[in-house]
């Protein structure tokens, strides 16, 4: 009897185990935050309407592993195209908040699976009865972050158990939390659910004021380094996550990460500012003996100058790193 028991409890270990280990971690965002993070091993992409913003690199082949759907503008048809064109490994497909809605989602689905059967296609129920109509071959998603109506407000986690599921959104701890609640065992013996994925995009947002994550909470004792700009920040706290997932058994144990993966920049240029005002003295920039001189960030800015002077005032003052180095200024000839 013993034996049996005991015997039974290892296999329900191994079992969870098994459905706590992720097969992608995603982080969505644009480079070169996105080549940071892929070096790592996260599994990068972006939400539809977006890309990677990588018009400066030349022969930039990052591959888009995950695809959001623009969830505060949906289009199922404009998604599938897009899907088509990226080819992702996970694709969102759209929020589901009736069951009248599942049947043009799943037929989306069926659609994609026709040309990419590997994929991991998920619909995110937003509200109890959806779960169940959405076929078991389709990831849940399961809404964690800023969403307006989030997973746990509607249902149980006796509701997820059994499926594939993906976490979306949320800090670690808090998906740690949900991987806990939808994997324990239960007095009942109903199974665990199958934790496919989870993403989260904080640490940019976090990074802006100089504060990097940790599994403690957000640390800011970098913020006042000169050395520690905002592709810094983000990389330490991608490292961060990285090692609380490992320390959880929730990292995969395979991921997209490619060494080789080498990109060219391609510097800035004058048409690539915005307006002809000097980002610090607003004189413009075009009136200027020798033209603008201009640098990109890795805030994503793209700031014109009057004169060098102002480019190094402004660069130092707001602790502002360059996407490439001195590729990332363009110095117009004397």
């Amino acid at each position: 009897m013993s034996f049996t028991a005991s015997t039974t409890s290892s296999s329900i270990a191994t079992e969870i185990i098994a459905a706590r280990q992720a097969d992608h971690i995603a982080f969505l965002h644009r480079v070169p935050f996105a080549l940071e993070a892929f070096r790592l091993g996260f599994l990068t992409g972006f939400r539809e309407d977006c890309s990677y913003q990588q018009q400066q690199y030349t022969e930039f082949d990052l591959p888009v592993g995950m695809l959001d759907n623009d969830f505060r503008n949906p289009d199922l048809e404009r998604y599938v195209a897009r899907f088509f064109e990226c080819e992702p490994r996970v694709g969102v497909i759209g929020d589901a908040y009736d069951v009248d809605e599942v049947e043009d989602y799943v037929a989306a689905a069926r659609e994609i699976q026709g040309s990419y059967p590997e994929a991991d296609l998920i619909i995110v129920p937003k509200c109890r009865a959806v779960i169940d109509s959405i076929p078991d071959d389709i990831v849940l998603g399961y809404s964690r972050g800023y969403a307006d109506r989030l997973a746990h407000e509607f249902s149980e986690p006796t509701d997820w158990r059994g499926r594939r599921v993906h976490i979306l959104g949320g800090s670690p701890p808090k998906q740690l939390n949900v991987i806990e609640q939808l994997t324990r065992p239960t007095l009942t013996g109903e199974p665990p659910a199958d934790i496919v994925g989870l993403d989260w995009n904080g640490l940019h947002r976090g990074a802006q004021f100089g504060e990097f994550w940790t599994a403690e909470g957000w640390d800011d004792s970098g913020r006042d380094a000169d050395h520690v700009t905002i592709r810094k920040t983000v990389r330490h706290s991608l490292a961060r996550v990285k090692e609380f997932w490992q320390s959880h058994g929730v990292w995969p144990e395979s991921t997209p990460q490619d060494d080789s993966l080498e990109v060219e920049y391609e510097g800035p240029s004058p048409s690539g500012i915005d307006g002809a005002a000097c980002t610090e003295c607003g004189a413009n920039v075009w009136t200027t003996r020798r033209g603008p001189f201009v640098a990109e960030y890795d805030t994503g800015a793209v700031c014109g100058y009057c004169s060098y002077d102002c480019y190094f005032t402004h660069r130092h003052r707001n602790n502002l790193e360059e996407i490439g180095g001195e590729q990332s200024v363009y110095i117009p000839p004397t």
